[in-house]
């Protein structure tokens, strides 16, 4: 009797070890596997307390009842046990519709044991003794050998082939540690082995306590030695020969590893768990990373770019992978364009076009001097030079919009209206305006795009006596599109090819230089350009911008002949 009251408190106690590993782990459930082991060291607990309150239990009736609860436990219990070894095993979380599938034979098992139909869940062998103890008996019901005893097996085996080849593919540390939960596992399977085929008293079974035993080494390599943290096992070689520096933070921001690269230029130690802030330079509004930074180091100013990517590890944020590049080259050849930029920009602003503004204010002088003005080469050099003049004044105006990547939202009625004021329009010029009352996303500077729409369609309209120019606009979805017509000669197809090459390195030559700042900004603010000469005669120009999503397309508004 002493014996039998020892082995219950036993039993009983055995619940301690399984509740003590889950709640240790608790704070790590997010990780893959430890849900899935909470849940097996919970049920293990409730193995083992279940099992100690039949042995106290003396009704039969009560007996029974527990029993059937035992049981589904027991079931339970293989399902969690296989779930916790495969995420383990593979890091990766099962989704929930196919981890119930695990627990589906548990939930059978429960319904049909109350009521038992046609023995298929215990025969006349499973009954209860005079002292109170469940008597298994053989044989039991073909369910109660295909779940509980058959499916328990399966499971058992499973996980326990799975945290070996989890030791085979591991090395260090890790391998060890999976072995010896495997070896735990496997004292398992022997004491279920000795409890089903009666070498132990039926008042006895030491499954839970292994169960918790192993839990408890479980949870103390995940909480001491880092088990399941996910540094990669073999990450040395290719993470330390990155020539990026590379840091990885918790949840916290704080670093809790990143490679030698990263500890030497930043003079980081990787064990003490530095903030990234005391590493790298921050936004103060928002506490990012900033993208760009410079820092002086050995008297030597260095440019760094940083990219930040947060990243999941189980059912929640793990922290992020922050590399860090230096750009100091890069920086400075930047440098040595934008000097060459502003030297060229400035000679042809200045020196170019105060020299053809001579030549043009003298050609000019002399075409007035002379008879009929002269022959045709003086009418070529004033036009010619007045080309020129132009062009520089274009030149300037890429020195004003290049750069400048700043997306508005503007009135498109409003920026055509300022287009026809600001534009030299003659005034045998027939202008057909219909636009539509929209607000468009667009670049800061498309204003001038639309002016020089404007000043483009006129001076390619046809003859003076009917010259048209038509700017219309159209609605779709949200986009609208802008078109701009004239019914002159057309554009040259050489300038319509460059305008249709992608990136502004492909123009070969200045002719178009007008329509080629209204591509780059229609396009820098996601817009669509495109040029055609139609075949009625003219050129047609289609701007289609996209709408802010607040915007509400009003009625066209017309101007008559102008």
């Amino acid at each position: 009797m002493l014996n039998y009251i020892t082995i219950t408190f036993l039993l009983y106690m055995s619940t301690l070890p399984a509740l003590y590993s889950a709640y240790t782990v608790y704070d790590k459930r997010r990780k893959p596997a430890i849900q899935w082991f909470i849940l097996f060291m919970v049920l293990a607990a409730a193995w083992a307390f279940l099992y100690a309150t039949m042995n106290l239990v003396p009704a039969a009736g009560l007996t029974y009842a527990i029993a059937n609860v035992f049981w589904t436990v027991v079931t339970a219990t293989g399902g969690a046990f296989f779930l916790f070894a495969y995420e383990f095993a593979y890091k990766q979380p099962l989704s929930n519709r196919v981890a119930v599938l695990f627990f589906l034979p548990a939930i059978v098992f429960f319904t049909l044991s109350w009521t038992n139909p046609g023995d298929i869940v215990y025969t006349a062998e499973y009954t209860v003794g005079t002292d109170g103890v469940l008597q298994v008996g053989f044989p039991q019901g073909i369910l109660f050998v295909s779940i509980v005893q058959g499916y328990g097996y399966l499971m058992t085996i499973a996980s326990t082939a799975l945290f070996f080849a989890e030791a085979i593919h591991s090395d260090g540390k890790h391998r060890r540690r999976a072995v010896t939960l495997a070896i735990f596992f496997i004292g398992v399977l022997v004491a279920t082995t000795l409890t089903i085929v009666d070498y132990l008293p039926p008042y006895y079974d030491g499954t839970a306590l292994l169960y918790g035993f192993a839990g408890i080494y479980f949870a103390h390599s995940v909480n001491r030695h880092g088990f399941l943290e996910f540094s990669p096992v073999a990450r040395n070689q290719a993470f330390n020969a990155i020539n990026e520096a590379v840091f990885i933070l918790n949840a916290e921001d704080e670093i809790i590893d990143g490679n030698s690269t990263a500890a030497e230029t930043f003079d980081v130690n990787l064990d003490s768990r530095e903030r990234i802030e005391d590493v790298l330079p921050t936004r103060s509004s928002t506490g990012e990373i900033e993208g760009t930074f410079s820092r002086t180091e050995r008297g030597e100013l260095k440019y760094y770019t940083t990219q930040t990517q947060p990243f999941a590890y189980g059912r929640g944020l793990a922290g992020k992978l922050i590399v860090v590049g230096e750009i100091t080259k890069l920086k400075q050849r930047e440098k040595e364009l934008e000097r060459i930029k502003d030297v060229l920009i400035r000679f042809f602003r200045h020196d170019i076009r105060t020299s053809m503004q001579i030549i043009l204010g003298q050609s000019e002088s002399l075409q007035k001097d002379l008879p009929d003005g002269g022959d045709d080469n003086l009418t070529d050099i004033v036009d010619t030079s007045e080309d020129i003049v132009n062009k520089a004044h274009k030149i300037r105006l890429i020195d004003s919009v290049i750069g400048e990547d700043r997306n508005v939202v503007a009135s498109l009625p409003e920026m055509v209206e300022d287009g026809i004021t600001k534009a030299e329009i003659p005034s045998d010029t027939v202008l057909e305006v219909s636009i539509h009352d929209v607000d468009v996303q667009c670049h800061s500077k498309f204003a001038f795009a639309v002016q020089e729409l404007i000043e483009n369609a006129v001076e390619h309209r046809g003859q003076p006596d009917q010259a048209t120019v038509v700017l219309r606009s159209e609605i779709e979805d949200d986009a609208v599109t802008l078109f701009v017509e004239d019914d002159g000669q057309g554009i040259p197809e050489t300038e319509l090819e460059v305008l249709r090459e992608e990136g502004e390195t492909q123009m070969s030559h200045l002719s178009g230089i007008g329509l080629w700042i209204v591509k780059y900004l229609t396009e820098k603010a996601g817009g669509v350009f495109e040029c055609r000469n139609r075949h009625s005669g003219g050129a047609q120009i289609r701007i289609t911008l996209p709408v802010p999503a607040e915007s509400e397309d009003e009625p066209a508004r017309t101007v008559s002949d102008r």
